[in-house]
């Protein structure tokens, strides 16, 4: 068996023989896996192995960059031991591998457009060395980075951007011969980029096989990828660069539209819904509707030869998005602060995954929080998959799970008093554990209003989690507070935040507090997405609402046991969590204990009782 590593995991091997025998049979697996088992070893090689065999490709996707590195890792260790080279590439988002200047913070559609008029300008040099007649030096670069290979995008960002040679298409003609291509959700389950990709380097989605790590995130980043929005602003932006660049049938069109959505919502106190028909036969009323997205998309062309970026090129796109015909999407317009937005929202990621699924060779979507692997099959439509979970490696007696129900965060429980006693309760837990704690709560809103209360019963020093915190201040909160884990310290966050997921901090953490439960804010578009999974599975509240907020906060408590040798307390502090709607989806190997006398399994668990 082609395997990186010297000694296989307790539950590796089985994972390894699931996913080889689907393989084989060319089917797709969902594979609910803990921390510590070694998926991307387990689901990688095996992979590999039919792909040397069959002329396939892996494509190994991920939700974050930070991921290619233990894909990488992988692949040297496979290389080291049995000195097979596994030719890879690793792909970032076109823009973050653009070595043009000061194209980082434009919105990803103008810079589509901005790079399209570079190379059809003959302008881009870079381009011109990568593509053009006289490309001797990058077909060089080439052959010297298969030789280095296989490399994290920066490195090859960095010798190619030195050369003066594009790092994007020089990553697509290494992918060319690729055996393994690390790349984001959105290279195979956007279809225009998928497509555009799969031309570049002539490959084929039945010769695919797709591994999705952190499976959990796709539905919703699925959602987001199809989900517009055009809002107030951006219509004041398009206007002003209509009146800006002299584009006067572009201004006379964007000034109606703006009535349009003003006249829609005239009854709106918050938000309601909109129908697809009822904004496109106000729009018509102005002159066709597909004469008007092209007009306004010539007009973003003219606008972007005097600047990088257009506003109307954003409501062109927009008005596009909303006249698609598929069911599965919410419409809908809010009021807040006098602003209005008109939102099309999408319900259902299997619009995207259903032709991938459908057409590739075989899947592997595997997540340490993919539970129950049902939901993920109905939401994703793999229904035909090879479901498995998979207990944790790591020793059950190295965790203590408590469920404490003696407070809660539900809303229309909420007040000073109950703040006073939630801080007085984590206070006490966190003073109990000792050592560094991450506590979450479900807004930063109740992270502040429970803080208040929680300093005064708190010994030691507390740290902050700021709303989108940026990679480099992320990491030095995360240095400093680690430096306080012998003395004792708190990291207040929130559940859907920086810190929620995607943190290791072996040897660090003596306990996660999760308060209360991150349910989602039940507006119009949480409202339409249960509707729309009652009609279509019998299930809207569970997989709309329930569900996603039990993987949320099992994703936070996760942040506590990351190797074999960690020994945590897990705290789930609210009454709800004692309901069996809740309890019954924690996982069965967690043991997980209701009490009310908190202290005294904490003093047990690390031996303080005697």
């Amino acid at each position: 068996m082609l395997f990186s590593h010297d000694d296989i995991r307790p539950g590796q091997k089985e994972l390894i023989e699931t996913i080889q025998a689907a393989l084989s049979q060319k089917k797709h697996v969902l594979a609910h896996a803990p921390t510590g088992l070694g998926k991307t070893a387990a689901a990688l090689c095996p992979a590999i192995e039919l792909a040397m065999q069959k002329d396939l490709t892996v494509f190994f996707l991920t939700s974050r960059h930070t991921q290619h590195r233990i894909v990488l890792e992988t692949l040297h260790k496979l290389k080291a031991k049995t000195g097979l080279n596994v030719l890879a590439t690793s792909l970032i988002g076109k823009k973050w591998m653009c070595a043009q200047e000061n194209v980082q913070n434009m919105p990803s559609g103008d810079f589509t457009e901005y790079c399209k008029s570079l190379i059809e300008g003959n302008q881009c040099e870079y381009y011109l060395n990568a593509r053009g007649k006289n490309n001797m030096q990058a077909l060089h670069l080439l052959s010297e980075i298969k030789k280095d290979a296989p490399l994290a995008t920066e490195s090859v960002v960095a010798r190619a951007s030195q050369e003066k040679i594009c790092p994007y298409e020089l990553s697509l003609m290494l992918a060319e011969d690729s055996k393994v291509i690390i790349a984001d959700y959105f290279y195979i389950f956007n279809k225009h980029i998928r497509e555009s990709l799969f031309g570049k380097i002539k490959k084929k989605i039945e010769n695919a096989i797709i591994i999705v790590d952190e499976g959990h995130n796709l539905p919703g980043r699925l959602r987001d990828l199809l989900t517009f929005r055009l809002s107030g602003n951006m219509m004041k932006h398009a206007i002003a660069e209509a009146k800006k660049n002299g584009l006067d049938d572009a201004l006379s069109m964007l000034v109606e539209i703006q009535d349009v959505i003003v006249k829609l919502s005239g009854d709106v106190k918050d938000e309601k819904i909109v129908r697809q028909e009822q904004f496109v036969k106000e729009v018509e009323k102005i002159k066709p509707y597909a004469e008007i997205i092209d007009e306004l998309n010539l007009a973003a062309d003219m606008a972007r030869e005097e600047q990088k970026v257009s506003h109307i090129g954003g409501v062109a796109t927009f008005l596009n998005e909303w006249s698609r015909k598929d069911t599965g999407f919410a419409r809908t317009i809010q009021k807040e602060n006098m602003m209005v937005t008109l939102s099309n929202r999408c319900l259902d990621p299997a619009i995207l995954t259903k032709e991938v699924f459908d057409n590739c060779y075989a899947s592997i979507v595997m997540s340490g929080t993919l539970s129950p692997t049902s939901m993920f099959a109905d939401v994703l439509g793999l229904q035909t998959a090879v479901q498995r979970s998979f207990k944790s490696p790591f020793p059950e007696t190295n965790r203590l799970s408590l469920i404490v129900p003696r407070t809660t965060t539900k809303f229309t429980l909420r007040s000073d008093a109950q703040y006073q006693e939630i801080g007085r309760v984590c206070a006490d837990l966190a003073n109990s554990i000792g050592g560094a704690v991450m506590i979450f709560f479900p807004s930063y809103f109740l992270r502040d209003k429970v803080h208040q209360f929680f300093a005064d019963s708190y010994n030691h020093k507390v740290f902050f989690e700021e709303p989108k915190m940026e990679k480099a201040d992320k990491q030095k909160l995360l240095d400093r507070f680690s430096a306080e884990a012998k003395t004792g310290a708190v990291l207040l966050g929130v559940a859907a935040g920086s810190f929620g997921e995607g943190v290791d901090l072996p040897g660090v953490l003596k306990g996660v507090i999760v308060v209360g439960l991150p349910l989602d804010k039940p507006d119009l578009e949480t409202t339409e997405l249960i509707s729309y999974y009652d009609r279509k599975f019998g299930k809207g509240w569970e997989y709309a609402y329930t569900l996603p907020a039990m993987t949320r906060c099992i994703q936070n408590a996760g942040r506590c046991i990351r190797s074999e040798k960690d020994r945590g307390v897990i705290v789930f502090l609210d009454e709800r969590y004692a309901w069996p709607r809740y309890s019954n989806c924690f996982p069965q190997d967690w043991n997980t204990k209701i009490t009310q006398e908190y202290k005294t399994e904490i003093a047990r668990f690390f031996g303080r009782l005697f």
